[in-house]
Parts: structure tokens; C-alpha cells; sequence
């Protein structure tokens, strides 16, 4: 047993008589007095947290692992207790009037403290040490959350005299938005405490004689205005940069918040955040908003222009503008260019110091590629115990692309064609390759617009050769298809020239043969003179012959030159006639029949008359017997000997002529029957034969020589005796 345990034993028989010993158990039983305590650090015999308390009840307390704290009653009447079992005392003051008792825990958590006293409240307040249960001066797992870590201070604090924040006694965290507002005024009803937490509980508060460090992890990006709390001193760092200082002495009279302290965020930053307190009234604050960006400095416009064109405003945020205490920020833009997303070498626009900004393609982007724009941000201050400074933000790249204009020849296959010719103009885009079709032609034939499109680089305008006559061709533009247009200021005179014509004699001729070369006209012409002209002549079942003519310039008959010295069908036939422009047109089936006809006899036949009988005989002297009437006389009338004549158009009416035995002088004229008495002798014994040689004149020639035989048969031969 322990000595602890007999004096009790010997306590409670000693109380027993005056009815007041009872058994329990030292950290059991009891009655919880009020709410849970949390206390709050301070400097002093007037600090702490006075709570009610009854003789063998308990209350129940914050504490944090490694702070000291004292309570103002001896030891022998506390029992300070941690699930069943008391801690360990630091240590203890005798003194009757003033009774302190020490101890510290080695958790974070909730402790029971029993009291054995007669008063009805103790106090209880923080002694020292520091936290060993939390790590301090970390930011926060997430990000755009402050953690705010608490120093207790000792009650001197004066930076002015060389006491400044030591920041030596840890006594925990607290996690706050990344705005945040604590304030407390001097009035004691009007003090609001800060809890401070460890393990994620809170377990202490803090209003006077305190620092801190608070850290966070922003993602915020560009230029803020932040406002700092100003009692008793503040500053910032941004990546372990300073940005502001108002480490103001404890004597600085008011808290007004500093506004509009101006930082530069990248999208990554640790903020570092420090402030103290000597004592109430305090405003401890940090505010950051959207509504207090002064610029993220993004920009849109992203564009495809092609050259030369007409570029949209390419635009971003503008400044939040406002002033500073005592100093007057100067705002400023500048837009540059570059061939590189990440903005190296790049150059200035000159002028362009606007908000926005146009692209002019004339200038800084008139040739193909791609660029990349980016705008400064800059911005000209100075915080509070900082010297002047100038921040600048570049802003995102805005992608700029410049498309080369299509170029484009154009040429005609011919500017002289005929009408009804095939030719084309040749268009090529971009020397034949590169570029995105399709391509889009636009041009004027005499005032009327057309288009034509094509997915290749080269291509033909077909000419309409359909119609006579001069066309201007007036090429507009070409245009790709990326909707690059190419202004084109060329124009072609295409001259149609018309086909000649023929009007044509169609009757056919008739010649006579052996007359004179005829000239007759076939044709006549209209177009361009001089003409050639082609033609086929050829005879019935003959061979043909093809031939040209070239007629004089002042010239547009085709006279056809035939000599009629062969009797038959010629056909003449027009394959086709040009003109002087080259310009031909092709004839089917014009032709010219020349018919050589000379009049004929028709045929007959021979004729054989016996003589006539006898009428008369004369006896002469020797005994012979004369007979006078030996011929055949044909009588006027007698057709027998008649031809029939056939005549033809270029000899309507031939002449008949004829002799007996080829006596040319005796050459008669007419039809035999229309003479009379033509004499056929034959005074001999046996048939005796004439012949009769018809022919025909007309024009001066003779035509169809034709014989006939006429046979006179003689009589049976008499004999007078």
C-alpha cells in the first residue's frame, strides 16, 4: 500500500466521525460541472478561464500535447485524469493564498479534473511550452485554403524597442477560406476569440499577445488587390518573396485594414502570411475575390486571315483600376508578336498599347505563316514598406494564322478562234501546286458574271464559240478554299469570227459538147475574204479528183471553168470554203451537175427498093434495048429516108444535114422527104449500093454523123428479040 493510499485511508477515518468520509475512486464518479473548457492563452494573473466547480465533481478540458497549463488550486485537491488513470504534475506552489499547480499533457485531447476543494471555481489558464502534437508552418492539403498557425507572445511586444514576435511558442492551427475576418474590440463584451485547433479539434483560443504564420497554396492567377489586416503588424511574402510590410510598431494607433496592396499569381503560389497582436482591439484579416482581380490578362481572337484581309479584334480583361494609399498606380499594355507559342523572340507591336487589339495584315502580318500574340499586362506600384515596383503579366498566346493569297496565271489557248472552234483559257493556281482547293474563278464575259470551280490547280475556262462576235473577258478574283481571295486585273478580247457563208445556184447546166469553156457561177461567199475553196469533181462512173481554189481577195464567187470537149455527167461538189481568218465550214451534199450533151440522130434502118417497072424501051441500032427509066426517084413527102432529131437544150433545133456518097458538094439541108425527087440509079444487073451521111449542126459544131445504106435492087433482066 501506498503512502498516498494510507494517508487517505487514515483521512477518511478521521473524517468518518464528523459524517463526511466517503469510499471512491480517485479518477471515477463525480458530476461533470458546465461545458467542456477550452482555454485561452494569455499573459498575466489576470488571464485564463474562471469556471464554476464543485468539491468531488469534475469538469472537463481542452488541452494540446505539449503546452503547459496551470490551474490555480493546490494539487492535494485536483486530480487530473485521461481515462481513468491522472497525469503526471509539473509542479505545485505551497502558498495558501496563491496555489498553482503545473502540469502538461501528453496528448491532444479531452482531460477530466477532479476537485476535492471547498471553493466553488477555479481558473485555469495557459502557462507555456508549445505544441508537439501538430507540425507548424505548412500550408494546408488543399489548396486555396489558408492554415493559420498560432505563437504565443510574451506582453512586451514592441518591434520599435527590439521585442519583436519571436514566434517560439507553438500553440496550434486553424484552417480558414482564403478570405478571411477575425475581429475583436476593446470592449469585454465585445471580444470574440480565436480558436485555435489541434488534431482537427479546437482546443484553445487566443486575443491578446499572439503571432502567427499562415500559408497557403493559390491558384489564382494574374494581378490582385488584397486587403491586410492592419493592428498590430502584418506582412506578406509570395514564394518566399516579399510583397508588403506593415510590421508597425505596438503603439500604431487604429486597425484599419489595408486595402488594395497589389500581388502577382502565377496559378502556383505559396502565400506567406504573418501577423501579431499585442492586445485587443484587433482586425486580423486577409481578403482576395474575383471581384478584386485587377487583371488575369487573358486574351481571345484566335483567327485564320488570309492576306491582306480584314482581321477581327483579337480582346481581353481589362485593368481593375483603382489607387493606392499614398501612391497612384500606372496601368499599361503592350501586344506582341512572335513565331513561337511560349512568346520567345518576341517583338514589339509599335502602338499597339490599347486594350484590345486589331491585326493589320498590311503591315506586321503581311506575310504567310503562323504568329503568336500575347498582350503585357504591366502594372507600376508600391505596397506598404515596399519600394516602387513594376509587375508584368504576359498573357496566353492567341494563334494567329495568315494564309497565303492564291496566285493565278491566266491565258487563252487562242484570242482568234471561229465560230463554232474549240479553245479554252488556261487558268493555273499557284504555279500548279499547293494551296487548298477548291478554287473558285469568278470573271465577266461582256459584263455578265460567271464562276467556275475546280479541286485541281489547273483548269480550263471552255470559250462559248457558239456566237460571232468580240467577248471581254474580265477575271475578277480567285479564290481558295480557305476563302483567301486574290483580286485579278486582266482582261482578254476573245474574237469570235463567223464561219463563211455560201448561197449556191442550184440548178444544174447543160452544155453542149465541143463548145466553147463555159465560166459558171456556183457559189458566192460572205465572210473574210480572200477564200479557197475545195471541190470534188468527178464524172458518172468516173474517177474523182479533189481540188482547191483560191479565189483573189477581191473575190467571193466560185466560177466553175468546164470544157465541154467530153460528152457526159460532171459532178462538182463543194467539200468545204475558209476564209482569210482561217475559219472553214463544211458542206454535205452541194453539188453542181454538168451535163455535156451534144443532138443526136436517132436510129434507123437500111433500106433496099427495087427499081420501078418498066414503061418504055428504046431499041437502038446495034440491037440493044435502052431502057431510060433505071432509078429509084424518091418523090417529094416520101419520109422513107426521114431521121428523127433529137435535140437538146443547147440545141433546140439542129440542122439537118446530108449526103449521098459523101459529095460534099451536094450536101443538102433538111429531112430527104422535104427535098423530093432524090434519084437512086442502077442501071446495072446487080444491087448497087448508096450510102447517105447524116450529121447535125448547131452553134457551129456537127454532131452525130450517121450513115444509112440504101440498096436498089435491080430488075430481072430482059431480052426483046
Amino acid at each position: 500500500m501506498t503512502n498516498s493510499l494510507k494517508i487517505k485511508l487514515i483521512s477518511c477515518l478521521i473524517f468518518s466521525f464528523l459524517g463526511e468520509c466517503f469510499l471512491y475512486s480517485q479518477c471515477q464518479g463525480g458530476t461533470q460541472v458546465g461545458q467542456v473548457i477550452t482555454p485561452e492563452w494569455g499573459l498575466g494573473d489576470n488571464t485564463g478561464v474562471e469556471t464554476p466547480i464543485s468539491k468531488n465533481n469534475y469538469i472537463v478540458l481542452n488541452v494540446i500535447k505539449g503546452i503547459q497549463y496551470e490551474i490555480d488550486a493546490h494539487k492535494d485537491n485536483l486530480n487530473i485524469c485521461s481515462e481513468g488513470n491522472e497525469i503526471n504534475i509539473d509542479d505545485t506552489s505551497s502558498s495558501f493564498l496563491n496555489p498553482k499547480t503545473r502540469f502538461t499533457p501528453t496528448f491532444s485531447g479531452e482531460l477530466k479534473i477532479y476537485y476535492r476543494g471547498l471553493f466553488s471555481r477555479i481558473k485555469i489558464k495557459v502557462a507555456g511550452k508549445r505544441n508537439t502534437t501538430d507540425t507548424p508552418n505548412t500550408p494546408p492539403s488543399q489548396t486555396n485554403k489558408w492554415r493559420i498557425h498560432f505563437y504565443g507572445e510574451q506582453n512586451n511586444i514592441a518591434p520599435e524597442s527590439g521585442r519583436d514576435a519571436r514566434f517560439q511558442n507553438y500553440l496550434g492551427y486553424r484552417d480558414e477560406n482564403e478570405s478571411f475576418h477575425f475581429f475583436s474590440s476593446h470592449v469585454v463584451k465585445d471580444i470574440t476569440p480565436i480558436g485555435v485547433f489541434s488534431d482537427s479539434v479546437e482546443r484553445l483560443k487566443v486575443s491578446n499577445y499572439f503571432s502567427t504564420k499562415a500559408f497557403m497554396k493559390t491558384t489564382r492567377k494574374g494581378l490582385y488587390y488584397v486587403t491586410l489586416g492592419a493592428d498590430d503588424g502584418t506582412r506578406l511574402s509570395v514564394d518566399n518573396q516579399p510583397v508588403y510590410d506593415n510590421w508597425r510598431t505596438s503603439r500604431s494607433t487604429g486597425y484599419r485594414p489595408v486595402e488594395n496592396q497589389i500581388i502577382k499569381l502565377t496559378g502556383d503560389n505559396t502565400l506567406h502570411y504573418e501577423y501579431f497582436n499585442k492586445s485587443v482591439p484587433l482586425k486580423y484579416l486577409f481578403e482576395i475575390s474575383d471581384h478584386n482581380k485587377i487583371i488575369e490578362n487573358t486574351i481571345i481572337g484566335e483567327q485564320t486571315i488570309c492576306q491582306g484581309g480584314q482581321a477581327y479584334t483579337i480582346t481581353g480583361d481589362d485593368f481593375n483600376r483603382r489607387q493606392q494609399q499614398g501612391y497612384n498606380a500606372a496601368f499599361d499594355f503592350q501586344w506582341y508578336y512572335s513565331t513561337s507559342s511560349d512568346g520567345s523572340n518576341r517583338s514589339y507591336i509599335i502602338g499597339a498599347t490599347s486594350k484590345d487589339y486589331t491585326p493589320d495584315t498590311n503591315t506586321d502580318f503581311n506575310e504567310a505563316g503562323v504568329y503568336y500574340l500575347f498582350r503585357e499586362a504591366s502594372v507600376r506600384f508600391k505596397n506598404i514598406g515596399m519600394g516602387e515596383k513594376r509587375e508584368n503579366i504576359l498573357s496566353n498566346p492567341v494563334r494567329i494564322e495568315i494564309l497565303k493569297k492564291p496566285s493565278v496565271s491566266i491565258r487563252p489557248s487562242s484570242k482568234r478562234l471561229c465560230q463554232g472552234g474549240i479553245a479554252e483559257i488556261k487558268v493555273v493556281v499557284n504555279n500548279g501546286s499547293r494551296g487548298t482547293p477548291p478554287f473558285t474563278l469568278s470573271y465577266k464575259v461582256n459584263g455578265i458574271t460567271s464562276q467556275i470551280n475546280s479541286n485541281e490547280n489547273t483548269f480550263n475556262i471552255p470559250i462559248n464559240s457558239n456566237q460571232a462576235g468580240t467577248f471581254k473577258y474580265e477575271y475578277i478574283s480567285i479564290t481558295d478554299g480557305k476563302s483567301c481571295t486574290t483580286s485579278i486585273h486582266k482582261t482578254d478580247n476573245i474574237t469570235i469570227n463567223p464561219l463563211p457563208t455560201a448561197t449556191f445556184l442550184e440548178q444544174n447546166t447543160t452544155l453542149c459538147l465541143n463548145t466553147p469553156e463555159q465560166h459558171i457561177t456556183w457559189a458566192t461567199f460572205t465572210g473574210t475574204p480572200p477564200f479557197t475553196v475545195r471541190v470534188k469533181g468527178s464524172k458518172t462512173e468516173g474517177a474523182s479528183e479533189e481540188k482547191e481554189y483560191s479565189l483573189e481577195n477581191n473575190q467571193n464567187r466560185l466560177v466553175i471553168k468546164h470544157n465541154p470537149n467530153d460528152k457526159g455527167e460532171f459532178t462538182y461538189e463543194i467539200l468545204w470554203v475558209r476564209d482569210a481568218n482561217g475559219c472553214t465550214t463544211y458542206f454535205t451534199d452541194k453539188k453542181k451537175v454538168i451535163n455535156v450533151v451534144a443532138p443526136s440522130i436517132a436510129p434507123f434502118q437500111d433500106v433496099a427498093w427495087c427499081l420501078p417497072e418498066i414503061v418504055s424501051a428504046v431499041y437502038d441500032n446495034n440491037g440493044n434495048t435502052i431502057i431510060t427509066e433505071n432509078s429509084y426517084v424518091l418523090p417529094l413527102g416520101d419520109t422513107a429516108l426521114d431521121v428523127v432529131v433529137n435535140s437538146v437544150p443547147c440545141c433546140p433545133n439542129p440542122t439537118l444535114k446530108w449526103t449521098i456518097n459523101n459529095d460534099l458538094s451536094n450536101t443538102r439541108t433538111g429531112q430527104p422527104s422535104t427535098l423530093g425527087n432524090i434519084s437512086f440509079e442502077n442501071a446495072t444487073s446487080s444491087d448497087k449500093t448508096y450510102t447517105i451521111t447524116y450529121w447535125l449542126e448547131c452553134n457551129g459544131q456537127k454532131y452525130d454523123y450517121v450513115t444509112r445504106q440504101v440498096r436498089i435492087t435491080p430488075r430481072p433482066n430482059l431480052e426483046f428479040q
